[in-house]
């Protein structure tokens, strides 16, 4: 019995490395990717110029699904800056088509949703009970964001440890219910940025 306990602790302990340095592996192979990105309340791809008026800075990772690495989901914090139509803070995760055109350039197409809180861009007021207002506070308000894109990345491997990817995203966003007479706000987005994976496993 003592015999049995051990040769079962053996292999339980090896069943559980090999878990551990997949896990760990896993873990070391995810990029952590930051932007910065110039937004605007416009539809896709009208008037460009005007997404230089307002900043905004973007963090996240990304998995894949296979061999080829080129179907992945991302995952992302932002936030970005809008003097008229008030800032926003959101999470959101996407889904990537990402082929190689010409080695070691990539494109990339993707869609998926996000949550958001988009504050009012102005000081909101509200009734105090004696006929007067006051000022309240802007606590913004939670709204459903759908986010796709096209981009364009080019990969280099600076040492053996760590595999660098500039990009250049442009980025459309579709507000879901952003007040009573605007359905769907539409805004855009360009995305210059970089994707650091540390400890790099080929």
């Amino acid at each position: 019995m003592k015999k049995l306990l051990i040769v079962l602790f053996f292999i339980s302990f090896k069943a559980f490395s090999q878990k551990s340095e997949a896990t760990d592996r896993f873990l070391m192979n995810l990029p952590f990717i930051a932007s910065v990105n110039f937004q605007t309340i416009a539809t896709p791809f009208h008037n460009i110029k005007n997404n230089s008026r307002n900043l905004g800075i973007k963090i996240g990772t990304e998995m894949t699904y296979n061999k080829k690495r080129d179907i992945l989901q991302s995952f992302n914090i932002g936030y970005y800056r809008n003097r008229l139509n008030g800032d926003g803070l959101y999470i959101n995760s996407e889904f990537i088509y990402r082929p190689k055109i010409v080695k070691p350039v990539h494109m990339e197409i993707k869609l998926g949703p996000g949550l958001a809180d988009v504050f009012l861009p102005t000081q909101p007021y509200e009734p105090d009970g004696n006929g007067n207002w006051s000022k309240a506070t802007n606590f913004g308000k939670l709204a459903v964001q759908v986010h796709g894109g096209l981009g364009i990345w080019y990969q280099s491997i600076a040492t053996n440890k760590i595999k660098i990817s500039p990009f250049l995203q442009y980025e459309i966003v579709g507000i879901i219910a952003y007040n009573e007479s605007i359905p769907v706000l539409p805004t855009t987005a360009i995305n210059i940025g970089c994707r650091i994976n540390f400890n790099h496993i080929k």
